[in-house]
C-alpha cells in the first residue's frame, strides 16, 4: 500500500511539474480543426521553404529564355604587315537556333511539377495535421475514461468503507485501496500521452511560435462527432476520382510531357547555331597621310559534324519511356491499394455501429452490478470483474472509432488530393 502511494504521488508531482511549466513557457490556444489547418497551412516552415524553391524555379523560366550576349571583337594588325592587311574592330553575336523556346518549355513543365508537388505537399500536411488533432481528442476521451474510473474507484473505497461489517469487509476494503492508487497511476499515464500528442500536433504545425501551444476545441471523442457518419463514394467512382485528381498521377503526366520535350531539346542540338558579325576595318599605307577604311559583315556556323548528339537524344527517349512505364506502374499499384482501405473503411464503418451497441449495454452492466453490490446481491469481485470487462469494452469502442477515422485518411492518402476532406469533420 505505502509503495503505490508513494508512487502515486511522484507521478503526480511530475505531472503537475510538465502543466506548470507549459502554462508558464506558452500560451494553450484552443482552436478548431479547421482553424488549426489554416494556422498550419500559412506559417509551417517546411512549406514555406517549398514555396521559396518554386519561387526559385520560376527564375529558371527566365534562365532558360535568356538571349546569348553579344561578344567584341578586334583584329589590328601593327607594323608592315599592316601596309597589305586590314585590321578590324567589331561586335559578333550568337544566334541559338530552334534551342531558345524548346528550352524555356522545359522549365515551364519542372516549374508546373514542383507546383503540383507543393500542393501535394500540402494535401500530406493536412492529413498529418488531422491525424495528430483526432489523437489528442483520443489521449483526452483515454483520460477522460481514467478519471471516471478513479471515482469509482473512489466510490467503491467509501462504499466498502461504510458498508456494514461483514467476513470479507477487511478484504474489500484493502481491494478498493489498491485498485485506487493504480488507478491514480493509470490517470497520471493518460495525462503524461495527452501532453505528448499535444506537443505532436504542434512540432507538426512547426509555426515556430514557441509561446503559444495549439490544443482542440473540442473535450474528447466521447460523443457525437460528424466523421462517424463519413460518407464516400461506391469504389468505382472513387477509383475514377483518384486517377483523375490524385495529384501524383498529375506530376507522372506532367514528367511524361516534360520528358517528351527533353526528346525535342536534345534533337534540336544538332541544329546548326549561327553568328553574325559587323564592324569596321582599315588599311594603313606608309608614308601616306591617307588611311583607307569601312565597314565589314561576318557570318559563322556550328557544323555537329564530328559529334551528333545521339547519346543524348538516346538518352531523353529512355527517361520518356520510364516516365509512361513509371506513371503506369503507379497507377496499377493504386487501384490495389484503393481496394484495399476502401474495404477497410467499409468494415470499420460497420464495426463502429457494433462497437457502440455493445458500449450502450456494457454501461447497463455496470450499473446493475454496482447497484447489486450496494444492496448486497452481487460480491466485490463480481463487481470489479463487470467493470474490468466495460474498461475493456471503451477501450475497444475507442479503438473501433480510431479504426474507422484512419481509414478514412488512409483513402484521402491514397486519393492524393483533398477534395473529398470535409472541413467540418471533427
Amino acid at each position: 500500500m505505502l509503495e503505490y502511494n508513494c508512487m502515486k504521488r511522484v507521478l503526480f508531482t511530475l505531472i503537475l511539474f510538465l502543466l506548470s511549466v507549459i502554462s508558464v513557457q506558452a500560451t494553450v490556444v484552443n482552436a478548431d480543426l479547421e482553424q488549426v489547418l489554416d494556422i498550419g497551412l500559412r506559417e509551417n516552415y517546411d512549406l514555406k521553404m517549398k514555396r521559396m524553391e518554386l519561387k526559385a524555379f520560376e527564375k529558371d523560366i527566365k534562365i532558360a529564355n535568356r538571349l546569348q550576349n553579344p561578344e567584341i571583337q578586334s583584329n589590328v594588325v601593327i607594323g608592315n604587315v599592316a601596309l597589305g592587311n586590314c585590321s578590324q574592330a567589331g561586335v559578333s553575336l550568337p544566334i541559338e537556333v530552334l534551342k531558345r523556346g524548346i528550352r524555356k518549355k522545359v522549365a515551364q513543365e519542372e516549374y508546373s511539377i514542383k507546383e503540383t508537388e507543393l500542393k501535394q505537399a500540402e494535401h500530406n500536411f493536412k492529413l498529418q495535421v488531422m491525424q495528430a488533432y483526432f489523437d489528442i481528442l483520443y489521449a483526452k476521451s483515454v483520460c477522460k475514461i481514467q478519471e471516471e474510473r478513479l471515482k469509482l474507484f473512489k466510490s467503491l473505497v467509501k462504499i466498502t468503507t461504510d458498508k456494514p461489517k461483514y467476513p470479507a469487509y477487511e478484504i474489500d476494503n484493502l481491494k478498493a485501496d489498491i485498485q485506487y492508487a493504480q488507478q491514480q497511476i493509470e490517470v497520471n499515464r493518460a495525462k503524461a500521452n495527452l501532453l505528448a500528442k499535444q506537443f505532436e500536433l504542434n512540432k507538426i504545425l512547426n509555426i515556430g511560435k514557441d509561446d503559444v501551444m495549439y490544443d482542440t476545441k473540442e473535450p474528447s471523442l466521447l460523443g457525437h462527432w460528424a466523421f462517424l457518419d463519413i460518407k464516400i463514394p461506391e469504389y468505382n467512382e472513387l477509383e475514377k476520382i483518384a486517377l483523375e485528381y490524385s495529384y501524383i498521377v498529375k506530376i507522372s503526366e506532367k514528367n511524361i510531357s516534360k520528358s517528351e520535350n527533353e526528346v525535342i531539346m536534345a534533337k534540336r542540338q544538332r541544329v546548326p547555331d549561327v553568328s553574325i558579325a559587323g564592324g569596321y576595318a582599315w588599311q594603313a599605307y606608309k608614308n601616306t597621310t591617307n588611311n583607307y577604311g569601312g565597314a565589314f559583315v561576318g557570318f559563322g556556323m556550328d557544323l555537329p559534324i564530328l559529334y551528333n548528339f545521339t547519346p543524348e537524344i538516346q538518352k531523353a527517349q529512355i527517361y520518356l519511356e520510364r516516365s509512361k512505364v513509371g506513371k503506369l506502374a503507379y497507377e496499377n499499384q493504386l487501384k490495389y491499394e484503393l481496394k484495399k482501405d476502401y474495404n477497410t473503411f467499409k468494415y470499420s464503418a460497420q464495426n463502429m455501429e457494433y462497437s457502440k451497441k455493445i458500449l450502450e449495454d456494457s454501461e447497463k452492466i455496470v450499473k446493475l452490478s454496482t447497484d447489486g453490490y450496494i444492496s448486497g446481491k452481487n460480491s466485490y469481485t463480481d463487481l470489479v470483474i463487470n467493470e474490468n470487462g466495460h474498461q475493456e469494452v471503451l477501450t475497444q469502442y475507442l479503438t473501433a472509432m480510431s479504426r474507422h477515422f484512419y481509414s478514412y485518411l488512409e483513402l484521402m492518402q491514397d486519393i492524393g488530393h483533398e477534395i473529398l476532406i470535409e472541413e467540418d469533420l471533427l
